[in-house]
């Protein structure tokens, strides 16, 4: 065995392993961007939402990449890896909401996308009361209610691809359960409960510790 060999590699989404990834993120603006635009992105809709639960933490957390970007903070610092985690969650919300058509989305899927382990993701999620499968849910109970209010009408098949369920059969048997109506009932109806009203969404607030 060569005396000069290095430590053996880290294994992916070890804590060893996502340490390393917080802190190569210091090493480019490129790497903190989307993250600190994902925090950013989130406040304005918490703001609009006058969600005074998320307001708090995700103002922290854009001043702080403020200061983490100006070397005030340091990247392995308590409160910098506390900033990256409220930003991933943002991010991952957002990436949830670009990647909905897709019917194949999965925690795996995020995951790499985040450069984070499944495991880490699902921790993310559970801060907040709500699930990765169930955020994933409501926004495509959100999005499909939004098309169905949508004029010109578009069928209701496109609809259902659109918002990423497998199939019509599936689409109309998770709405009705949800709604209480097909979507075609919802659809001339044209007053059904609100995309954003607390009974139909279940917003998960903030609480990364």
């Amino acid at each position: 065995m060569r005396a000069d060999a290095g430590p053996p590699p880290t294994a992916p989404g070890s804590p060893a392993a996502q340490v390393r990834f917080d802190q190569r993120l210091d090493q480019s603006w490129r790497g903190w961007a989307p993250l600190k635009e994902a925090c950013a992105a989130d406040l304005k809709n918490a703001m609009e939402a006058d969600d005074a639960a998320r307001i708090p933490p995700l103002v922290r957390a854009v001043a702080d990449f403020t200061l983490i970007e100006r070397g005030a903070i340091g990247p392995g610092s308590r409160r910098a890896q506390r900033t990256l985690r409220i930003a991933r969650l943002s991010l991952a919300r957002r990436l949830i909401a670009r990647h909905l058509s897709k019917s194949s989305l999965s925690p795996t899927f995020v995951a790499g996308l985040l450069g984070v382990s499944v495991r880490y993701l699902h921790v993310l999620f559970e801060t907040t009361g709500t699930s990765f499968s169930q955020t994933v849910a409501i926004k495509r109970m959100q999005e499909s209610r939004r098309l169905l209010r949508e004029t010109p009408p578009r069928p209701i098949a496109e609809i259902a691809h659109a918002c990423g369920f497998g199939s019509l059969a599936t689409f109309y048997r998770i709405f009705n359960a949800s709604e209480g109506l097909t979507p075609g009932e919802f659809r001339a109806r044209g007053s059904g409960a609100d995309a954003s009203s607390p009974a139909t969404e279940a917003t998960g607030h903030l609480t990364v510790k």
